[in-house]
């Protein structure tokens, strides 16, 4: 449960962190009180995931986040470039 949870931590923040860069990765533009509440989510979404992490012991702790962060930035690249390029 720790992993998947730090798994859909990190996916939420990086895909907050994919739309508040819209023009980079071509994705339609938000609203202004939808990128302040991505913005929120961007900063707080990995700390959650550290936090589960962490139940596990320090050392695995970081270990699961920092590969959590890793297969989760994969996923989300991978989702981006299929909405980009329909």
């Amino acid at each position: 449960m720790t992993i998947l949870i730090s798994l859909l931590s990190w996916g939420i923040a990086l895909s907050c962190h994919a739309w508040l860069q819209h023009a980079r990765y071509h994705l339609p533009p938000v609203s202004r009180p939808i990128q302040r509440a991505m913005r929120i989510v961007r900063a707080v979404a990995p700390m959650l995931a550290l936090g589960v992490a962490l139940t596990a012991g320090p050392v695995a702790g970081v270990l699961v986040w920092c590969a959590t962060f890793s297969i989760a930035g994969m996923a989300v690249a991978i989702v981006v470039e299929r909405l980009t390029h329909h």
